[in-house]
């Protein structure tokens, strides 16, 4: 993605994979694990340089094929890392030029599979996100009912003592009116 613009210039998908992958220069072969694919290059990790802009033959292994994938292509950056990888210290994108056949339409097949698993495992954790998101409405809504439940419940209790306060000075009351009347008749 282009920073400055906010850009995506990329014109095929990358997909993450980890594949082994040789890559044979005019003067050296380096080893190196891909970090991404596309039908267009690789970014990978090399456990040696490579200088910028050198052809280079690249050697991509697929577990489900026997025969490697062969591409010649060019480096388009070489950058060593300032920690070390177990899969290597350099970081190094390979743009492709051409495949021996049939590596590119078997490339296009893997990546194709990589892309129905990405897609399968995206679903699947969108329906979990959506059942996660469901538990925690359900949990909210249990909670604002246990919430209500209880504020009733206190407000019953509140309605029964003032209903048995208002008995009791109603009691209180009748008690009094009668000793006045009874103080009355002792009184006449």
């Amino acid at each position: 993605m282009d920073r400055r613009r906010g850009v995506d210039r990329r014109l095929r998908a990358r997909f993450r994979a980890h594949l082994p992958l040789l890559l044979k220069g005019a003067s050296q072969e380096v080893e190196g694990t891909t970090r991404n694919v596309s039908l267009l290059g690789v970014s990978a990790y090399a456990k040696g340089p490579l200088p910028q802009a050198e052809p280079v033959q690249c050697i991509l292994e697929l577990p489900s094929e026997s025969k490697p994938i062969i591409a010649t292509g060019t480096i388009i950056h070489c950058e060593a890392l300032t920690q070390p990888l177990p899969e290597g210290s350099h970081e190094v994108g390979v743009f492709f030029k051409e495949f021996q056949e049939p590596g590119e339409s078997t490339l296009a097949k893997f990546l194709e599979q990589i892309s129905h698993k990405e897609e399968s495992a995206l679903k699947a954790g969108y329906q979990a996100l959506k059942q996660k998101l469901a538990a925690r409405k359900r949990r909210k809504q249990l909670e604002a009912l246990r919430k209500r439940r209880r504020r009733l419940a206190r407000l019953r209790r509140r309605r029964q003592r003032l209903a048995r306060e208002k008995k009791r000075l109603a009691a209180k009351r009748l008690a009094k009116k009668k000793s006045k009347r009874r103080a009355k008749k002792k009184s006449s």
